[in-house]
């Protein structure tokens, strides 16, 4: 059998990775995947630069960034496969909700109203900026934010302060006064509110539908790219994807990933995750969207250059990159869709 080490973040969007394991699509395809957990992001890029591991769950600009070496040594990857869209939300401490809604009572009860009431709260400031916390530099999450706090008349770069923490740490430096606010991914939004630590303000899905949060990467000289085992993971990871996608698959698959050797978190919250069922506050307000985060379906996980086009686009907006054709044509040609189109050659994808 191949062995293949995979480097992830315990979150939602990991699911079909997990359940390539623990459902038997991957012994099925001969596989043997060791998932490696890790505390941040850069600790996963880092070991797979390193040869630690082989493969990644990981955030889809960050494979980018890496590619053009920004922020960090120049590293090709590849990403020929989707894991999720979408699935991001932001959230602030219930004290900065409830100032939101001396400005305007019904603050909370649309995005655009939230960040009216934010953008108001924001610019008065004097004493100290309202901190918010992403996941990493070149994250969706970031992206998502700079959006949400632009709608609200906010200069990201000069209103508000923008720091990086790594995704367990959110609800614990939120509860103790270290950040009013952040964005990250399912499932710590949903542990804030169940906390009484937190109030949903926004649903990535809703700020930018379809966004690319997750795909997996590999390093692009990969050994596994040479012969027949990527493309045994593809296929592994596409039944995966189609088992997470269906209904009635939805409870047995919260229940493995709150094990405590997958997320270690509550099953209810996971499956209200899997469901678009998202709970905003300790007073029961819901939001429902079927696709909070999209794990499969027709054409989900396919890797598309528009995926690197509109992440190129985001990186511009953020100040992040200068514009170049050539960085375009890099950030385009990190999602393989030749190598997952092989991979799939003969197979049903949805």
């Amino acid at each position: 059998m191949n062995e293949i080490d995979i480097g992830y973040l315990p979150l939602t969007d990991a699911a079909s990775l997990i359940a390539a394991v623990d459902f038997g699509f991957a012994e099925d395809e001969g596989l043997v995947l060791n998932l490696m957990r890790e505390v941040s992001w850069a600790n996963v890029r880092d070991r797979m630069m390193v040869g630690q591991i082989q493969a990644a769950h990981m955030l889809a600009p960050m494979a980018v960034a890496t590619t053009l070496g920004i922020g960090h040594i120049r590293y090709d990857l590849t990403a020929p496969f989707i894991l999720s869209l979408n699935g991001n939300a932001i959230t602030v401490s219930p004290d900065l909700a409830d100032e939101m809604l001396v400005q305007n009572s019904h603050a909370l009860n649309t995005m655009a109203a939230s960040a009216a009431a934010l953008g108001k709260i924001a610019s008065k400031r004097r004493s100290r900026q309202l901190t918010f916390a992403v996941v990493f530099p070149f994250s969706t999450h970031h992206y998502l934010l700079r959006r949400f706090l632009m709608s609200g008349g906010l200069d990201p770069d000069m209103d508000v302060e923008i720091v990086v923490l790594p995704p367990s740490y959110m609800v614990e430096s939120l509860s103790k006064g270290l950040i009013d606010g952040f964005c990250a991914g399912s499932p710590w939004n949903s542990v804030a509110v169940d906390q009484g630590k937190g109030v949903i303000l926004a649903l990535g899905s809703e700020i930018c539908p379809r966004a690319p949060e997750k795909v997996l990467a590999l390093p692009e000289n990969s050994p596994l790219l040479k012969n027949e085992a990527h493309q045994k993971l593809l296929r592994a990871l596409v039944r995966a994807a189609r088992f997470v996608g269906e209904a009635n698959n939805q409870d047995r698959i919260a229940k493995a990933l709150s094990r405590a050797d997958r997320l270690n978190s509550d099953e209810r919250i996971i499956l209200r995750t899997l469901r678009g069922d998202i709970l905003l506050d300790q007073m029961q307000r819901k939001r429902n969207d079927p696709e909070f985060v999209v794990l499969s379906g027709a054409g989900v996980n396919r890797p598309l250059p528009e995926h690197g086009r509109w992440l190129y686009g985001e990186m511009l907006n953020a100040r992040q990159i200068e514009p170049r054709n050539q960085s375009l044509a890099i950030a385009r040609d990190v999602f393989a869709t030749d190598i997952f189109d092989r991979a799939m050659a003969g197979e049903t994808v949805l």
